[in-house]
């Protein structure tokens, strides 16, 4: 039987809800998730398959400084650092307003924080201001590719790349959100003493060069017998994301902060090369051949493919390496 006070019903419809719960609300909610803070006391463990733990003495690298960016339109701006700067994401919270109220990056091993604007609580980005007080340097290999990168992608260049007698050859952009980036890349000592002779009334003049940055390895490649199978099993184990590589046989590891890759074999030995191959980056392989000879090495052969040119070589003692001149981009 019919409840006949169905007939006295009102559609249902949507109310606001009182500002003042909602406020309320939300500090309960953020209270409620916010994890607790770590027991300094406590052994960090970690967390195996069936339920098992192990303790680790792994230490903490995680910064103790970070930039924290106030952003409009934070989710744009996560995609433009990822794909002019080589932002890899790691961390986003989107709140229930569609705003992202914390987000971080990993660029070049740095940690980088932001967030949406909140003018409520007087967090405003520099468009807000008219401008930044704050510079981000980023050190990079690469400073015209990426400065040219940059303002194909709106970015606006406030100074174009050139060589420093500091030792760096440095560019500035400002990004489409109104933050400052100055690009950085070293240089050897050769370009620097030429930069800081310049006649060109810049802050490059009067720097007394000291040495040369240490040259460090700047790629390595892995020899597997079948490239298929490695790139499933560490796909699976690791989460690396091999994609083909410039040379034939290879595969390189598109998802890591350090360049590497696979190189299939040949299957009779691979001349000498070993199962791992270290590739040390120069911004000129000539003189460091020549001094290779120098020093009672080899240098075997020399090679060019699309990612730039390289050097094969063995030291005085029969340990193989190579040089790498990385190609623009690379």
């Amino acid at each position: 039987m019919a409840d006949p006070f169905d007939a006295l019903h009102l559609p249902p419809r949507p109310v606001a809800p009182d500002p003042g719960f909602a406020a309320s609300l939300r500090a309960r909610l953020v209270e409620a998730l916010v994890p607790e803070p770590p027991d300094p006391d406590a052994v960090p463990t970690i967390s195996l398959r069936g339920g098992d733990t192990v303790s680790t003495t792994e230490p903490d690298t995680t910064a103790t400084l970070s930039p924290y960016l106030a952003v409009r339109d934070a989710a744009a701006a996560l995609d433009w650092y990822r794909d002019v700067l080589g932002a890899i994401e790691t961390t986003r919270f989107v709140g229930d307003d569609g705003r992202v109220g914390h987000a971080e990056v990993n660029i070049g091993g740095a940690r980088l924080l932001l967030a949406d604007e909140y003018p409520d609580a007087g967090h405003h980005g520099p468009v807000h201001y008219g401008g930044t007080p704050v510079t981000l340097h980023l050190e990079g290999v690469d400073v015209d590719h990426t400065f040219d990168r940059a303002l194909g992608a709106g970015a606006e260049g406030e100074r174009p790349p050139a060589d420093q007698g500091h030792g760096n050859r440095n560019a500035t952009i400002r990004d489409p959100f109104g933050h400052r980036w100055m690009l950085s890349q070293a240089i050897d000592a050769s370009r620097a003493e030429e930069a800081s002779g310049r006649e060109d009334g810049g802050a490059t003049r009067g720097f007394t060069i000291r040495g040369r940055r240490p040259v460090e390895p700047g790629y390595l490649t892995m020899r597997t017998g079948d490239l298929t199978r490695a790139r499933a099993f560490f796909g699976e184990l690791f989460a690396w994301d091999v994609e083909p590589g410039s040379q034939e046989g290879g595969g390189h590891i598109a998802n890591t902060h350090f360049p590497m890759g696979f190189m299939e074999s040949d299957g009779d030995g691979d001349g000498g090369a070993g199962p791992v191959r270290l590739y040390f980056r120069v911004d000129d392989i000539e003189p460091y051949a020549a001094r290779v000879t120098e020093l009672g090495g080899q240098v075997l052969s020399r090679n060019q493919y699309p990612s730039g040119g390289n050097a094969e070589c063995v030291d005085d003692q029969g340990f193989r390496f190579d040089l790498l001149q990385p190609a623009p981009g690379y």
